[in-house]
């Protein structure tokens, strides 16, 4: 009877060790990724640039490290490092095609497109193939002249997409950001 009670308890006594292991790396995951944040609005995005990838590095399968690769992917955009910035963001669309973001890093390719002297026709042919995406589903819009959402992103940079029936616009803070046509 004894040597069963021993065996309960260690069982036990490990699933809590492992347990707790999951909930301290959660716990150290949260505390990076709140020390960007709070790098970021005190308009320090290098060290906040160095939290998150701490976080995607150290916890990939935490979900903060989804929301810090579009932050460090937003940070390549800021920056001008475009190759980068498709990088991570072609990355992030391919391993979260369900994210609220997803669109939005979409959005940041097509403007990468834009702002890039001479793409490469592999570029050209992936930057077509998202802008067919952005149409290819059905737009019903009942009573109203178009379909939104909004999105915050961790950087905390403030996005709208405006769905009309001919065009697509993103807005980034207030300013139009890219703007999208059939």
């Amino acid at each position: 009877m004894r040597k069963i009670n021993y065996i309960i308890l260690s069982a036990i006594g490990l699933i809590v060790i492992f347990g707790s292991r999951e909930l301290y790396a959660e716990g150290f995951a949260r505390a990076r990724y709140d020390a960007a944040i709070r790098y970021i609005k005190k308009k320090q995005p290098d060290f906040a640039l160095m939290e998150f990838r701490s976080v995607v590095r150290y916890f990939p399968n935490s979900p903060l490290a989804q929301r810090s690769i579009f932050a460090i992917a937003e940070y390549c955009y800021d920056n001008r490092m475009y190759y980068d910035a498709i990088k991570d963001f072609t990355g992030y669309v391919q391993n979260y095609p369900d994210s609220k973001a997803n669109v939005f890093a979409k959005a940041y390719l097509l403007k990468i497109m834009e702002e890039i002297k001479d793409p490469t026709w592999e570029e050209k042919n992936m930057f077509e193939d998202i802008k067919k995406e952005f149409f290819s589903e059905s737009l019903f819009i009942l009573f109203k002249e178009y379909k939104e959402a909004l999105y915050k992103s961790p950087s905390r940079n403030k996005f709208q997409i405006s769905y009309h029936v001919d065009n697509i616009e993103v807005y980034r803070n207030g300013q139009l950001f890219i703007k999208i046509a059939r």
